[in-house]
C-alpha cells in the first residue's frame, strides 16, 4: 500500500468515528431540548404564553333556576322602579323628612343594584334596563303630583306598599333558592328593605 492509500484509509476512518459518537451522544441525551424549555418556563418572572393563565380553563358560567332567575328580575326591576320614584321626591315632595327618605332610597338601592349586577355577571343572566311596565301606572301619577299630596301618595304607595311586596318576594326567595350569592344578597338587603318599611310608616 502506497503512502498516500494508507492516508486516506487513516482520514476516512476518523471521520467514521466522529460521526458514530456524535450520533450517540444525540441519542443518550433525547430530552434536554425539552428540560432546557421547562427550566426556562419555571423561572420566576418567565412569560406564560396561555391567553387563559398558567394551569387554568376558562369556565362557563353557572346556570341559575328559573325560579332565581324570575327573583333577580324582579328584584332588579323594583329597585329601578323605586329609585325613580325616589328621584320625583327630589323635586315634588313638600315635607323635608320626605326627600331624605327618597334620598335613602335611591343610595340603598343602587348598593343593592351593584349587587344584582355582580350576580347577573357570574351567571350570564340580564339584568331589566328600565322599571317593569306594572309601575308606569303609578309613576305617572307620582308626576302629576307635588307638594303634600305627593308626599302622602309616595310614602303610602312607594314606602310602604312597595316595601311590603319586597320584603315578601325576598322571604319567598330566601326559603326556595340554592344558589348562594342569591341568598347572600338577600340576607344582606332583606334587613335593608325592612328599616325603610319602618322608616315609611314613621313618616
Amino acid at each position: 500500500m502506497s503512502p498516500s492509500t494508507a492516508l486516506s484509509s487513516c482520514l476516512l476512518a476518523a471521520l467514521a468515528f466522529t460521526g458514530a459518537a456524535h450520533a450517540a451522544n444525540e441519542a443518550s441525551h433525547p430530552a434536554a431540548p425539552e428540560r432546557s424549555q421547562r427550566a426556562q418556563a419555571d423561572k420566576p418572572g418567565a412569560r406564560n404564553n396561555n391567553p387563559e393563565g398558567e394551569g387554568t380553563t376558562k369556565s362557563a358560567p353557572s346556570a341559575i333556576s328559573k325560579a332565581d332567575r324570575d327573583f333577580v328580575t324582579k328584584a332588579a326591576g323594583s329597585s329601578l322602579y323605586e329609585m325613580e320614584a325616589a328621584k320625583l321626591a327630589e323635586s315634588r315632595a313638600a315635607d323635608p323628612r320626605v326627600k331624605a327618605y327618597a334620598q335613602t332610597l335611591q343610595r340603598d338601592h343602587q348598593r343593592a343594584m351593584g349587587g344584582l349586577k355582580q350576580i347577573s355577571l357570574d351567571h350570564n343572566y340580564p339584568l331589566p334596563e328600565h322599571a317593569p311596565d306594572d309601575k308606569a301606572a303609578i309613576l305617572a301619577r307620582l308626576q302629576s303630583l307635588s307638594g303634600k299630596e305627593f308626599d302622602t301618595v309616595f310614602r303610602l304607595q312607594v314606602g310602604i306598599e312597595d316595601h311590603k311586596d319586597d320584603i315578601k318576594l325576598m322571604e319567598r326567595a330566601r326559603r326556595a333558592s340554592r344558589t348562594p350569592d342569591i341568598r347572600a344578597w338577600i340576607d344582606q338587603s332583606l334587613p335593608v328593605m325592612r328599616r325603610h318599611l319602618e322608616q315609611a310608616q314613621a313618616l
